[in-house]
């Protein structure tokens, strides 16, 4: 279900915030964007600065038939979660994640002094997501990618290390910000933290489906919280690794080249059983894209892929860490990443010096 374009949230343009920020316009959704869902989005200004806010959509909660009271807590528990996570994460200083920078709520004229208070959050306003940013030139730019997955890889290490899972890593959710020139983990909407209840975590995968690694999809949900829930993650940086790279969504890819009889719409067995055929279709994805990588790269990016998007989460991971209780850090992977965005700097400036 998406935002309603005729609640109190969605209507929030012209108004003062009592902190000093004015709501100026609607954002512009990218056209690929699949977010938003119990959300409106502004470009929000006080003095020179410019933010972005997130508005926060409770009128499910006053719909036909609805248990008003249930729902309402339910959301504004939803609304609680998202902000103290962001909170935590300032707190702690995260470089890599998009902070919030105010937060509070706003009475919308002309509504009830229930359904009118609309809750928000405000963050730094971002230059636009990878996948709006990422087109054909970009996909063969080895700098401008590497970096990218160099900072998601931190990002999600440094939430990692905070035992909090973000569960809806895609790329729309790593934004960029050009005048720093990096990028940040946004939307912690669907994270789960390790001993804190969150409003989501009674379900398999709280993210979008589309990203979903393989046991989810087949009704396996491992009981380990950092197999189940940090192990997801690190299926879906596999994942943006491959759609900087080579444009493509391996669960996408994965789920086209099984037999149909293994297709989730179609199997009946367990997810052990199907394994043996996710393991070969994603062994035909890893030999079909390959040769869309730059041949200076390729080694590195398809190893990553392999190891972070393993359709056996047992085996997911480093080869160094799998079967101890390492196995879903990535320390590693931020260790081994560094040197090669710097080896890409290097190639970069020695290339543009000789056509000089």
């Amino acid at each position: 279900m998406s935002a309603n374009p005729h609640s109190a949230a969605a209507k929030l343009t012209g108004l003062e915030l009592e902190n000093g920020w004015r709501v100026y316009k609607a954002a512009q959704a990218s056209p690929s964007a699949t977010g938003g869902h119990f959300s409106h989005s502004y470009v929000v200004e006080n003095g020179s600065r410019k933010g972005f806010l997130k508005a926060f959509d409770f009128s499910e909660a006053f719909g036909h038939g609805a248990d008003t009271p249930r729902r309402l807590q339910q959301m504004t528990s939803s609304f609680n979660h998202e902000r103290d996570i962001l909170f935590h994460c300032k707190d702690r200083r995260l470089s890599k994640v998009v902070i919030a920078i105010e937060h509070g709520s706003v009475q919308v004229p002309d509504f009830s002094s229930i359904e009118g208070e609309v809750q928000y959050l405000i963050f730094e306003l971002a230059d636009g997501d990878i996948r709006g940013q990422v087109d054909a030139s970009k996909r063969f730019d080895n700098l401008w990618c590497l970096r990218a997955l160099n900072d998601v890889c931190l990002g999600l290490w440094q939430v990692h290390r905070e035992m909090i899972a973000h569960q809806d890593l895609k790329p729309s959710n790593v934004l960029l910000y050009r005048k720093s020139n990096e990028f940040r983990l946004a939307d912690f909407g669907c994270c789960s933290r390790r001993g804190v209840l969150a409003p989501r975590d009674e379900l398999s995968f709280p993210g979008d489906w589309t990203y979903a690694p393989p046991e989810l999809i087949y009704g396996y949900t491992h009981p380990d919280f950092f197999a189940r829930r940090v192990g997801c993650d690190l299926y879906m940086l596999g994942n943006i690794a491959a759609f900087l790279f080579c444009g493509v969504n391996i669960t996408t890819q994965v789920l086209t080249c099984l037999p149909p009889n293994t297709h989730p719409n179609a199997w009946t067995g367990t997810y052990e059983d199907v394994k043996p055929y996710l393991c070969h279709a994603f062994t035909e994805v890893l030999e079909k894209i390959t040769p869309q990588i730059d041949e200076h790269i390729c080694p590195d990016v398809v190893r990553l892929i392999r190891e972070l998007c393993n359709p056996d989460v047992t085996r997911r991971g480093h080869p160094r860490g799998v079967g101890k209780q390492s196995q879903f850090s990535l320390e590693r992977y931020v260790s081994e990443l560094g040197p090669i965005v710097k080896r890409a700097e290097l190639a970069t400036r020695l290339r543009r010096a000789a056509n000089a």
